[in-house]
């Protein structure tokens, strides 16, 4: 159904609806989703919910409109990174170390209710983070390395979408020892960054189809975590699902410093 997105929320909510849609929420299973890749809150069972302890990289409202509309169904904030929570965010909705909160009528309730849901799963037989305190780092860089070596791959490459032909091998001169792969909007779809294994992605995000396209490979699992730079008008206001923008009128050198900071 198409609704607002306070309507999202309250059937996200109190209806238990898996399909709502508004002008920036969605329900897509048993997720509430903004600008459709950012998990604002996901449902572990009826009247237990967790709910992204972290702001929105865009301005939105949609934590302060969740926390109200719980209030309101009768519940309240039992809990601030729960031990449980992290391995059911990332085997249920792919999403690695971030800190949500518990919400429930109290701390039993939501407690019993991630036991219940981690069980279910089963990737919790003997519940061997019971006692777990250390944060785990959300940093896959080394991972993305191991699995180019083992590919036999070179261990850092930038894929660019939608540039011009001529800024995209002027990087690639810039940058010297990292591999480089360009890419049309047309002969690339965002699943297939996978095959690719890119450490970071550069997309010319000035017009509507470059928007889309990092909206999309945010929803992709091989897109989930990879630091997107994308190129706006005077290198400000990355768009949803960018972690930061660069400037399309300046001479490819200058984007090698914040691209080398994010390669592993």
């Amino acid at each position: 159904m198409v609704v607002d997105d306070l309507e999202v929320i309250d059937a996200f909510l109190q209806d238990g609806s898996r399909r709502a849609f508004g002008p920036s929420l969605h329900v897509e299973a048993d997720s509430l989703i903004l600008s459709g890749w950012w998990h604002a809150a996901l449902r572990i069972a009826d009247g237990v919910f967790v709910v992204r302890n972290e702001d929105p990289r865009e301005e939105s409202t949609v934590l302060v409109d969740l926390a109200a509309a719980l209030k309101k169904v009768g519940l309240s904030e039992v809990a601030v990174d729960h031990p449980l929570i992290q391995p059911i965010t990332y085997t249920q909705i792919s999403l690695g170390q971030m800190s949500w909160a518990l919400w429930a009528v109290d701390f039993a309730a939501g407690d019993a209710a991630l036991t219940a849901k981690a069980t279910a799963d089963s990737f919790l037989s003997d519940s061997p983070f019971t006692d777990y305190v250390e944060p785990v780092s959300a940093d896959f860089s080394a991972e993305l390395g191991g699995a180019r070596r083992v590919a036999g791959l070179p261990t850092a490459l930038v894929l660019t979408v939608g540039l011009e032909e001529q800024k995209a091998k002027e990087l690639s001169t810039a940058l010297g020892d990292v591999r480089m792969e360009h890419r049309s909007f047309g002969e690339f779809a965002p699943s297939a960054c996978g095959a690719l294994i890119p450490g970071v992605v550069v997309v010319d995000a000035r017009g509507a189809t470059g928007r889309e396209f990092i909206m999309e490979l945010r929803t992709e699992a091989c897109g989930r975590f990879l630091p997107v730079i994308a190129l706006t008008d005077g290198g400000v206001n990355p768009p949803a699902g960018a972690d930061e923008a660069l400037d399309p009128d300046l001479p490819p050198t200058a984007w090698v410093a914040p691209l080398r900071a994010v390669l592993p």
